[in-house]
């Protein structure tokens, strides 16, 4: 048994030993049975058997962090952060599809076996008829699996940087950093990576004008809402939702991209299979959250401009010149617009000023 199955089986016995199941005083609290093939959306069925050892494996894999109800509640859950998923509201951050929509079965099944990078989300090297189980258990958890389809996966095109990575990375800090048609303005709820000047000067470069005012706290990330219930009423409704701060690229961990070398799927993680991931993410954006879809918004080039950009700063993440890169921002001054460019004075009687004689010097 792997490291991580064993974990999900501690996980398991010490749920039940919390919970007071192992005394049996309610053996059928966690069973749980299908005998009628379950409806989705769009014709589609799980059949019962499926179902049940979908039930099974949630049980011994998921039940410790996500609650037998697959409300996020779980015995483990509490010192949990972030929170586990609840299931329950339908709502999946990394779905392969633009946001808003529900996940494709490739990128739950992604989720499950690669984990989230910096999270109790664990890569779990379960076998791939229990993953598929568990998925279709998923499902039932949630009625929005019954109304809606899922969306249509992010297709990643091909990289047109590709052999170009420092010409990307400049055009990815300006998508980053300048709030525009075909950019992203990434820095207007993630941290600013670039001196005030420099990113007034990509703002004059794009927009024909230079930047007027910064935010005071352009440096760190911004909080923002989310629609993740953190409590709801019988009906499932959220009463209180919860707030996020999005990531600060370098100090946070990116939960879809691995550190480089790290293993996943069984081979080490590179800097192509990185760029992939963070395409997606961007491309897709995060359901539930501020981060919007952004496939299709952008032209492709920025698209993958962004993603280089972005993985210059994972790169950096945890570095001396990380360190450096912050505190030189830190202690940069207060921002003070430079003056517009007087206009030409003109003369008194309304003429225009004749144009100066050609040539210079006397004759």
């Amino acid at each position: 048994m792997s490291a991580e199955r064993s974990l999900g089986a501690l996980a398991l016995a010490l749920a039940l030993v919390v919970t007071g199941v192992t005394g049996c005083k309610d053996p059928d609290r966690y069973r749980k049975e299908f005998h009628e093939p379950y409806k989705l959306a769009g014709g589609k069925t799980l059949d019962p058997v499926t179902l049940n050892h979908g039930f099974e494996a949630f049980m011994l894999y998921c039940y410790g962090c996500h609650g037998e109800k697959g409300d996020g509640h779980g015995p483990a859950s509490l010192a949990m952060r972030p929170p586990p998923r609840n299931f329950q509201q339908g709502i999946f951050k990394f779905g392969g599809v633009a946001a808003g929509s529900l996940p494709v079965d490739d990128a739950l099944d992604r989720t499950i076996r690669r984990g989230l990078n910096g999270t109790p989300m664990l890569q779990w090297d379960v076998p791939p008829v229990e993953r598929k189980y568990l998925i279709a258990y998923i499902k039932t958890l949630s009625t929005k699996w019954q109304e809606e389809e899922p969306g249509a996966p992010i297709e990643i095109t091909p990289d047109p940087w590709k052999d170009k990575e420092q010409e990307a990375i400049a055009r990815g800090k300006e998508v980053y950093h300048v709030a525009a048609e075909g950019h992203a303005g990434c820095s207007g709820c993630h941290a600013s990576y670039a001196p005030r000047q420099e990113i007034s000067d990509l703002m004059k470069k794009v927009t024909g004008s230079p930047a007027e005012d910064f935010a005071e706290e352009m440096y760190r990330t911004s909080l923002r809402e989310t629609e993740y219930a953190l409590e709801a009423n019988e009906k499932g409704e959220p009463t209180k939702t919860a707030q996020q701060l999005p990531p600060d690229f370098l100090y946070h961990k990116v939960k879809t991209a691995y550190p480089l070398e790290t293993m996943v799927d069984g081979k080490a993680y590179t800097a192509e299979a990185q760029r992939e991931d963070l395409y997606r993410t961007i491309g897709a954006g995060v359901n539930g959250a501020a981060m919007p879809t952004w496939k299709g918004n952008l032209p492709e080039e920025n698209l993958w401009a962004l993603t280089y950009y972005i993985q210059s700063l994972i790169k950096m993440r945890g570095t001396p010149e990380a360190l450096a890169m912050r505190e030189k921002l830190d202690a940069e001054p207060k921002w003070v617009p430079q003056p517009p460019a007087p206009a030409p004075e003109k003369p008194k009687d309304g003429k225009a000023p004749e144009p100066a004689p050609k040539g210079g010097g006397s004759r």
